[in-house]
């Protein structure tokens, strides 16, 4: 036996002597797990309400219970984070993972098949992230598992796509199941999970204030930033917000406007707004139509708030529509034919694109899509010269008047019409894909004449003025 085994044996055993010295953990009531089979646990829950130490000590219990597979690999565990630095730092190493549940647990080890968790009884867990479509791969390929947590899940980039794909590979042993730590924000999956429209999930709710063991300073930290505010609901309470007081889309608004994809009046203009994100993350890619002039009343409106004045319009005027979302998370030759696509489909004369921060690039992943498809539509080029507030403040004036209407539900694009405001700090690419259109068909605002840059000046006038064409 070498010096290095024998050192390891003694750090086993220093390890398995301080974890039967120490007070077992013990679980607040919302850290308990919910009683039954259940296929999923969904536990959402405020900042600091202890939902990852729930997590880490399932899936250690779970470890060490009953075997789910024979032979010398009891349980194969998959454990997924926003990023698999996440996982490493907040699921295993932190002071709320899984070693500090369970000090027999060794690693993470970086092997030549992804970075793993080990237990003495050789059961393993393989430790991924969510944030790209190398992860989603990796989910792909990365075997099959009886157990599986999703840390942070709300705040998954590639979310639908990583649940996917580790719900295929969750069919090892008796019972496949997964469980979920998250302060939830408005994702359409977390809402179908939690209104169980995916059977066999259960949800547990707690808030911050649950938890008697978080620091005073930790409290009086989160609350300094987030009481009274709309955020303080779902940072502190755990709860999913419908939408932002401070958000520019109301849902009454785009409710009432809504129309059937058979009762678009005629158009005059089609357009397709795309917004790259600089090739990075998703990809707005959203139709919109103006019409011809309608007269009031010809489509339905928002009723008017009796706590707001407004005059009520008397000639005719061109509405806005939004006809597809075919946003996207696509490496550039993906999301460039998809763009071109949706102008093919929906007849329309061009594809107006956002240049900011893919420049040339992203003329460039168009045209070669167009080439590519065998057709030619103008391409648009539209610089942003102030912010998305700028050019969002008049669409969403536009829905207030009951002139901007979705032809159908788009449930992702509507989360982040009605949840986004610019303190939030966080980029909207559907909200910024779909305003491009109005814009560029001259339904709002101006275009400078031989730039295609927002006229800020005028932008901020219609603004204040509501001065809308």
């Amino acid at each position: 036996m070498t010096t290095e085994d024998k050192a390891r044996i003694a750090q086993r055993a220093a390890a398995l002597l301080a974890a039967q010295l120490t007070p077992r953990w013990q679980p607040l009531p919302h850290q308990i797990p919910p009683p039954g089979n259940w296929y999923g646990w969904l536990l959402l829950a405020g900042r600091g309400a202890g939902k990852t130490d729930a997590c880490a000590e399932y899936i250690a219990r779970h470890v060490a219970g009953p075997p789910c597979l024979p032979g010398p690999v009891p349980h194969w565990v998959g454990i997924i984070a926003p990023t698999q630095g996440d996982a490493v730092t907040a699921c295993v190493a932190g002071p709320s993972g899984i070693k500090a549940h369970d000090p027999t647990a060794s690693g993470p080890i970086t092997t030549a098949g992804g970075t793993v968790v080990r237990w003495a009884n050789g059961s393993q867990a393989k430790l991924y992230g969510a944030s790209s479509p190398e992860d989603v791969e990796r989910l792909r390929a990365g075997g099959n598992t009886c157990v599986a947590w999703l840390e942070e899940f709300a705040a998954w980039r590639y979310m639908q796509e990583s649940f996917d794909q580790l719900r295929f590979g969750l069919r090892s042993g008796p019972r496949p199941h997964w469980v979920a730590s998250t302060t939830p924000k408005p994702k359409p999956l977390l809402n179908r999970l939690k209104n169980g429209e995916i059977p066999g999930v259960v949800t547990t709710h707690a808030t911050m204030y649950n938890n008697p063991h978080l620091p005073e300073h930790i409290r009086q930290m989160l609350e300094d930033a987030y009481a009274g505010t709309d955020l303080g609901e779902q940072e502190l309470y755990g709860q999913i917000l419908d939408e932002m007081a401070n958000a520019f889309w109301r849902r009454k608004n785009l409710a009432a406007s809504r129309i059937r994809l058979d009762d678009l009046p005629g158009t005059i203009r089609r357009t397709v707004g795309v917004d790259p994100s600089g090739g990075a993350g998703e990809q707005g890619i959203v139709v919109t139509a103006k019409s011809g002039l309608l007269l009031p009343g010809v489509l339905p409106g928002p009723e008017p708030d009796p706590e707001e004045a407004r005059p009520v319009q008397q000639r005719p005027q061109h509405h806005g529509f939004v006809l597809d979302d075919r946003s996207c998370q696509l490496p550039p030759e993906g999301w460039g034919e998809r763009a071109v696509r949706a102008a093919i489909d929906w007849e329309a004369e061009d594809v107006a694109v956002e240049v900011n921060y893919g420049g040339d690039q992203a003329i460039a992943v168009i045209r070669t899509a167009m080439e590519k498809i065998g057709v030619d539509i103008p391409v648009r080029k539209v610089r942003a010269t102030q912010g998305k507030a700028v050019r969002a403040q008049p669409v969403a004036a536009l829905s207030a008047q009951g002139r901007w209407h979705h032809a159908g539900k788009f449930e992702e694009l509507e989360e982040q019409l009605c949840t986004w405001y610019p303190e939030l700090g966080w980029s909207p690419d559907r909200l910024d894909g779909m305003v491009w259109g109005p814009w560029h068909m001259r339904l709002v605002g101006t275009m400078t004449r031989g730039t295609g840059s927002l006229g800020g000046d005028l932008a901020r006038k219609q603004i204040a003025g509501s001065r809308l064409r």
